[in-house]
């Protein structure tokens, strides 16, 4: 444990620590949906703990850093405590069919709970390990600093599984082709005849990207006011922008947050909160204004939803418009992507 390379195992876990902080600043009090959605008792996280979890985070991460042999010791096997618990979260979403967004690193990163996030957990504990036994040896982060060579393997084997880690962490799924879909004008119209042709030529986003419209799928969704309709129904008067949530942790408070602005910024069509969980207002920070329940998760499933938040636009001609997009970056773009195309086709028309 006397070599230098050993210095990357807690570097790492400064740096993913502080990372991790960071992104969930203001956002502690929401970590505890995580718990709910894994389906454990809320004493496993008090409001108090979860609302101090990210000063613990960016307090550990300092402390790795400090010359104290003591203190340095202290940090360490605290780091690998909260590792093995982070762990054990990610190993439980596993066996849950939806699985729940993990939450771990804030809106920040890819946040499905995958065995790629089990693997970048695995990974964590390994680097806490080798932290507390660097500890154990006597030694800090600054007693190895200024010792030995930095091109053997060691280093170089070391130097790559902080990068691994680091990929792991901040690295966003790449969406597929379906999920990168670009809204089509046709059939946004609240009435068959107000429904206008796509744009045609360079105007058009579509082009690029080859969007082709499919009749909605025939699933059904349980609107809480007037009962169960299919999407092609709810969709008949006014096309909807249906953003599906599957958990109660970050990602859903944030859409939570957010739905009204949208409804604001997009007056022209109707957005709706679809819940595939079971529906429960008191787990919301901010309420939802007429959500929509999807039961048993069969239209995410039906809809091939993969990450929470997901969206799929329902044009009023039955087709669908946009979508499905996966995931809160899509689901923003798909935003930015609607507004523009209803401001361009809401233009004056040159003679």
């Amino acid at each position: 444990m006397h070599h230098p390379a050993w210095v990357l195992a807690p570097l790492a876990l400064v740096a993913v620590l502080g990372f991790s902080a960071t992104t969930k600043l203001g956002r502690g009090e929401t970590l505890r949906s995580i718990i709910r959605n894994l389906q454990l008792p809320e004493w496993v996280l008090p409001l108090a703990l979860a609302r101090a979890i990210p000063g613990i985070e960016l307090v550990l991460a300092l402390f790795l850093l400090a010359p104290g042999r003591w203190l340095f010791t202290a940090a360490s096997v605290a780091t690998l405590g909260l590792m093995l618990a982070y762990w054990a979260l990610i190993a439980r979403g596993l066996t849950l069919t939806p699985r729940p967004q993990c939450g771990c690193f804030g809106q920040a990163g890819d946040q499905s709970i995958s065995g790629r996030t089990l693997a970048r957990n695995t990974l964590l504990v390994a680097a806490a390990v080798a932290t507390v036994a660097l500890a154990a040896s006597g030694r800090t982060v600054w007693s190895l600093w200024d010792a030995g060579d930095a091109g053997d393997l060691l280093w170089l084997t070391l130097a790559a599984c902080a990068c691994l880690l680091t990929w792991l962490v901040v690295a966003r799924r790449q969406p597929t082709p379906a999920e990168r879909s670009t809204p089509s004008v046709e059939g946004w119209r609240s009435s068959p005849t107000e429904r206008r042709p796509a744009a045609t030529g360079g105007s058009d986003l579509g082009d690029d990207l080859d969007y082709e419209r499919v009749p909605i799928p025939t699933l059904v969704l349980h609107d809480p006011t007037s009962g169960p309709a299919t999407l092609a129904e709810l969709a008949s008067e006014r096309a909807q922008l249906l953003v599906f949530v599957n958990c109660y942790c970050v990602s859903t408070q944030v859409v939570a947050s957010n739905v009204a602005a949208w409804r604001a910024r997009l007056p022209a069509i109707d957005i709706r909160v679809v819940f595939s969980v079971p529906y429960d207002a008191s787990r919301l920070v901010d309420p939802v204004e007429a959500p929509l329940l999807d039961h048993a998760a069969l239209a995410w499933f039906g809809l091939g939803l993969v990450q929470s938040p997901a969206a799929v636009l329902c044009g009023a001609d039955g087709l669908l418009a946009a979508g499905p997009v996966n995931g809160h970056d899509a689901v923003m773009g798909l935003l930015d992507d609607i507004e523009a195309e209803l401001a361009d086709a809401s233009a004056p028309t040159e003679v």
